[in-house]
């Protein structure tokens, strides 16, 4: 019944209000799912009113908005209180279901100049918008407050550069396309060539690529190694896996070449099986079952190029008896390769 509720509310609150049992969260999701009535709604309102808070008051407009449906309640809560990107994306879909589209977007506007921390929905929504009606000069506008706010700056772009391909305009898109491509993710700088490759003119794509080749070479050198794989360079690849570059202090890089070395170790096999040697010894240095056990996974690797590409097992089983007599005390590392 609502009023064994209403008792059940009395007594929960007095130990939620504590907020030292670490489940306010599950708690709270009780009191939602027993409320069903619009009193018991508005009594449990009251409960979160007693001691107010940022959370509670976002807790009220959403029943004020979902369940109440007390439009006026949850718009005079809501204009208080609009700081993040997510309040004002919150008003802004309260006026998108009731069809109110200029209101929606006037609040996304000053969301996207205002709010702090996340904007990627306020953003979304008026690129749709925009794009939807055609309208480049405030598609253009909202990507430069972008920019300017240094907020979804490679969304935003990418977007601009779909619209003007899809109108047409390749000096536009173009445009967009090598702004975006500043904003490049450090794991995505593969993907962006490729996408700037595809869609630029051969005559763009010769004057730009070697700018962008090097830009990549500097920020991502997996990536540049994966380019280098696309424009068959097996031999740069090999320079960059051999003499690992360094960074600005003048350390070594500690990177993970080894895709790249399967890659080129028909052209490069001596090369390539020094490589992965080294990397056994290195781990069999580390001195426990976990690092012996990557050893292995390298030597293994270096039997399957002597045995497979060299044709030579003999020397294998020469260097292979060599690295176990020189560790022969350890005997879990012996154990750990006894399969080769």
């Amino acid at each position: 019944s609502t009023a064994a509720k209403f008792r059940f509310l009395d007594d929960a609150f007095e130990e939620y209000n504590i907020e030292n049992s670490g489940l306010e969260d599950a708690v709270m999701d009780v009191f939602f799912e027993i409320c069903q009535t619009k009193e018991e709604w508005k009594y449990l309102v009251k409960k979160l009113d007693e001691h107010p808070s940022d959370w509670r008051k976002k807790l009220v407009m959403d029943i004020q908005r979902e369940h109440l449906h007390n439009d006026k309640a949850y718009l005079e809560e809501r204009m208080k209180k609009l700081h993040y990107g997510m309040d004002y994306w919150d008003l802004a879909t309260f006026y998108v279901e009731k069809g109110e589209t200029h209101k929606a977007l006037d609040i996304a506007e000053q969301g996207i100049l205002k709010g702090e921390g996340r904007l990627t929905e306020l953003f979304q929504y008026l690129s749709d918008y925009y794009v939807k009606k055609g309208d480049a000069v405030n598609l253009e506008r909202i990507v430069q407050i972008a920019l300017a706010r240094k907020h979804e700056e490679k969304p935003m772009l990418d977007r601009l550069f779909e619209y003007y391909r899809a109108q047409g305009n390749y000096e536009k898109a173009k445009g967009a396309q090598l702004k975006s491509f500043e904003f490049a993710g450090n794991k995505s700088y593969h993907a962006e060539y490729k996408r700037l490759k595809e869609f630029l003119k051969d005559t763009d794509w010769e004057q730009i690529e070697p700018k962008v080749f090097n830009e990549i070479k500097d920020k991502n050198v997996h990536d540049y190694l994966r380019i280098c794989l696309d424009k068959n360079m097996k031999n740069v690849m090999l320079e960059v896996i051999l003499n690992p570059p360094k960074n600005k202090w003048g350390f070594v890089l500690e990177n993970d070449f080894d895709e790249f070395a399967d890659k080129i170790k028909e052209e490069y096999p001596d090369k390539i099986i020094e490589y992965y040697l080294q990397k056994a010894y290195r781990n069999i240095k580390g001195g426990n079952r976990k690092t012996y056990s990557s050893a292995a996974v390298y030597l293994a690797k270096a039997k399957n190029i002597y045995t497979n590409i060299i044709k030579d097992e003999s020397k294998w089983g020469q260097r292979f008896s060599n690295l176990k007599a020189e560790f022969k005390n350890r005997p879990a590392f012996i154990d750990e390769v006894k399969h080769l």
